[in-house]
């Protein structure tokens, strides 16, 4: 298949944990007691068709720092006329503009709210999500999907290692029916391993360069490259990538090291007895770190889902 340099953008970027609005107590993936993997989605989805919640759109709800600069992409030169999608653990690809609960689900491990563990497991519920109508059910559910649309279309999808896993298979299946150069996953190296020929690798020396926290480095890496490259192509972005990366990085900082949403989790869970205060403490004392807020927040969600 040849795309045309006329052909549609479409930007696909990971949703955010934190929500601006206060989430349902049954809208959290580990409210869903069934545990077969077709009667847990059918719940799940039940639950999310059904809620008598709030909706809002989709690039409204989100928040923090990833989001902040996720839904700027469209306001650089390079990307004034792209589509913005976002993959959803909990509902899976939509338009930006999609009338969504505030939800509760992710495939990161370890979590409260995970999909699943294994690549299999986050890969049958990335299938299922396409099958489902979703809030958007006139729109593309799956990268095949929008790749089938439009087949002519360039696609830049920005996902963290464990979005690569689950949309490993449909990111290849897309790859199939566009033109050899035309999609991209901006992300790091060690997601999917049949994806690293459509890959434009983000590594932490890039932080030099665009700035921000890790938790942001995806996207804040497509967000220079759109910026400074030569164009949307995978071809383009490589090479822009490359010449971002600095010639004599910074050595990392022996202290101070960032810990990632599902690594605070799994450490809380380890230490749930400690109060918020104490167990920030101890964490800082192992040269790692985190937000005061932040840490707290965890720490409700982590130590509230315990309570009988």
């Amino acid at each position: 298949m040849t795309a045309t340099s006329g052909g549609p953008l479409h930007l696909v970027v990971t949703c955010a944990n934190r929500k601006r609005h206060a989430i349902p107590v049954d809208l959290h993936l580990r409210a869903v007691t069934q545990r077969r993997p077709a009667a847990r989605f059918a719940a799940w989805t039940a639950r999310l068709d059904d809620s008598d919640s709030g909706r809002y759109s989709a690039v409204d709800l989100y928040a923090g720092e990833h989001w902040q600069i996720a839904r700027a992409l469209t306001q650089t030169p390079a990307a004034k006329t792209a589509q913005l999608w976002i993959a959803s653990a909990g509902y899976g690809l939509i338009p930006a503009d999609a009338a969504i609960c505030a939800y509760a689900a992710t495939f990161s491990v370890p979590a409260s709210d995970a999909v699943g563990v294994s690549v299999s497991e986050v890969a049958d519920w990335w299938h299922r999500l396409s099958t489902w109508a979703g809030p958007a059910p006139d729109q593309p559910r799956s990268f095949a999907a929008l790749a089938a649309r439009d087949p002519d279309a360039t696609v830049i999808a920005v996902l963290s290692a464990a979005y690569q896993r689950a949309c490993g298979d449909d990111l290849l299946a897309a790859a199939d029916l566009l033109d050899s150069d035309a999609l991209s996953v901006v992300g790091p190296s060690n997601g999917h391993p049949l994806l690293v020929d459509m890959l434009v690798p983000v590594t932490a020396t890039l932080q030099h360069t665009v700035g921000g926290s890790l938790q942001a480095l995806n996207v804040r890496t497509t967000q220079y490259l759109l910026e400074h490259g030569a164009g949307t192509r995978r071809t383009a972005l490589r090479y822009a990538a490359a010449a971002a990366a600095p010639d004599n990085p910074p050595t990392p900082r022996a202290t101070g090291q960032r810990m990632s949403d599902a690594e605070l989790v799994a450490y809380i869970h380890g230490h749930a007895h400690n109060s918020a205060t104490q167990l920030l403490r101890q964490l800082r004392d192992t040269g790692r770190s985190c937000e005061q807020r932040r840490f707290a927040q965890l720490h409700r969600d982590v130590c509230g889902a315990h309570r009988p």
